[in-house]
């Protein structure tokens, strides 16, 4: 999530052309000259929870007679949850259709019920895109100054994040990049309406009315790259749940954290926020964390502290801030009491020439490298880490942690490990987080992680490993360690995965 550039005072990252390899520099325009942006709801629909199994026809009944075009138009599988429509006369409002929603809520029919709002990317609301053709490659990406800062390349002796999944909620990643190499899970989902790739694609329309189209393509992508750059043995998962100009909504977003937590994933990495504090995204949260799954949101990139962003500040979640490359809060960053870490997000341009010292590098389709900034970016070098240490740990949950003891456990190493930033921050004391992630200290607080292929976590890859791939073979819908590349499915592309690391 982007807010303001050091230094320029820019909201507009431009995005080079890729095909003419343009160098691009960045627009100067304050945000807050046009306010601060607003999350719409979404005309038409609304977010149920039934108490019983009668209660969605009794709701639909009783919206029926009051308004048109009552329907179910999708639900979260597996739980009483329901996306319905509703059509309005133009004497009618969407404050008539909630009132008659909270009024089956107080009678009992309802759990909760809410009106559908937008959510996307902190980059998408402030226009902050993606900067290219300056020269940035993979050599710069894996030498950026996060890399040092969080001590990534230490923390891969003890864990590169192997028998990990990390679900990415956004744009869709591109799998074909090269600097994946095969960890981006085939197995991805599309919670975008009419769209049912999971990739990062083009949609070429401008969903959120800001001029410019598809300006968040390539914004999954970056997420996904500084993920593996800090767990690089960690399989991906792409949920896309947001369009290309980095636009989703409460009751997608909540469906694309269910379907994270049914396939299987340990780290469900949201690079997005909504200030309405849905229902459903609270819901799913919940579960997720009670189910032993760590979900991480960014804090927004207005610098403020109201309105908040979730699910950042959700208390199951972690929420996350921006710094820059000396610990000192990003200009951009969101800063609130709910945050519970830091971490690199800025990058530094001085009349739109950055400073490759200072700036965050990823990924971008086309297996091309960009230049980006935003809370988004320092939340997704918290998804990796906490990727290590849950890789450190195949036993939890189990017997001696249950799963939603996982939360507080992965928060404990954390904080312990982290770097006190209150001396750099002062104006912001107890509003940013409570340390620094650092990569290389959090690995220190549990044992060496098993490597890739160990299926049986006992530290070695051999012949115990294979006997577990055979009897796990066939279907996998929830991921199992057996299953190395995530495709859900154990067969003899796991098999060819462990015989490649034999003896490791």
């Amino acid at each position: 999530m982007v807010g303001t550039l050091r230094r320029l005072r820019v909201t507009r990252m431009i995005k080079s052309s890729l095909i003419h390899s343009a160098i691009v520099s960045a627009i100067a325009s304050s945000a807050l000259a046009f306010g601060l942006p607003d999350y719409p709801l979404v005309p038409g629909e609304a977010i149920i929870r039934t108490a019983n199994p009668k209660a969605l026809q009794q709701t639909l009944s009783a919206l029926s007679q009051q308004f048109a075009g009552v329907g179910v138009i999708d639900d979260i599988d597996g739980r009483p949850v329901y996306l319905i429509s509703y059509a309005l006369t133009p004497k009618q409002t969407y404050h008539q259709v909630e009132a008659m929603l909270l009024n089956l809520v107080a009678q009992g029919t309802l759990t909760w019920a809410e009106m559908n709002y937008v959510g996307q990317t902190g980059e998408g609301n402030t226009d902050s895109l993606w900067l290219s053709g300056v020269g940035v490659n993979s050599g710069s990406y894996l030498d950026q100054y996060a890399v040092p800062l969080l001590g990534i390349n230490d923390a891969h002796a003890r864990s590169r994040g192997a028998g990990v999944v990390v679900s990415v909620i956004d744009t869709g990643i591109d799998a074909s990049h090269a600097i994946f190499d095969g960890r981006i899970s085939p197995q991805g989902a599309s919670f975008v309406p009419k769209s049912p790739g999971w990739g990062d694609i083009a949609q070429g329309v401008d969903s959120d009315n800001d001029g410019l189209i598809d300006e968040q393509m390539g914004h999954g992508t970056f997420v996904a790259g500084l993920i593996h750059l800090v767990a690089p043995d960690a399989m991906i998962l792409s949920a896309r749940a947001l369009d290309s100009d980095g636009r989703g909504n409460c009751f997608r977003i909540a469906q694309a954290v269910a379907w994270s937590v049914d396939r299987g994933a340990h780290v469900v990495n949201m690079s997005l926020g909504e200030t309405y504090h849905s229902k459903a995204l609270e819901d799913m949260v919940l579960e997720a964390s009670t189910r032993g799954v760590i979900v991480t949101g960014a804090a927004g990139n207005r610098n403020t502290a109201d309105p908040r962003e979730f699910p950042a500040c959700d208390p199951n979640a972690f929420g996350v801030s921006a710094f820059d490359w000396n610990d000192h809060k990003a200009s951009f960053s969101n800063f609130e009491d709910q945050l519970d870490f830091a971490a690199p997000g800025d990058s530094d341009l001085v009349n739109g020439v950055p400073n490759m010292a200072r700036c965050i590098i990823g990924p971008v389709p086309g297996n091309n490298y960009a230049i980006w900034e935003g809370t988004s970016f320092a939340n997704a070098f918290v998804s990796g880490t906490a990727a290590l240490i849950r890789a450190q740990r195949p036993d939890w949950p189990g017997s001696v942690v249950r799963p939603p003891q996982v939360r507080n456990r992965v928060y404990s190493v954390l904080v312990n490990s982290g770097v006190p930033f209150v001396p750099q921050n002062p104006d912001h004391e107890g509003l940013l987080g409570r340390v620094r992630v650092s990569a290389s200290g959090a690995v220190l607080e549990n044992p060496i992680a098993p490597p890739l292929g160990d299926v049986n976590a006992d530290g070695a890859v051999g012949a115990p490993d294979i006997a577990m791939v055979l009897s796990s073979w066939g279907p996998a819908p929830t991921f199992v360690r057996a299953d190395l590349n995530a495709d859900g499915a154990v067969d003899a592309r796991d098999l060819t995965i462990l015989l490649t690391n034999w003896g490791q």
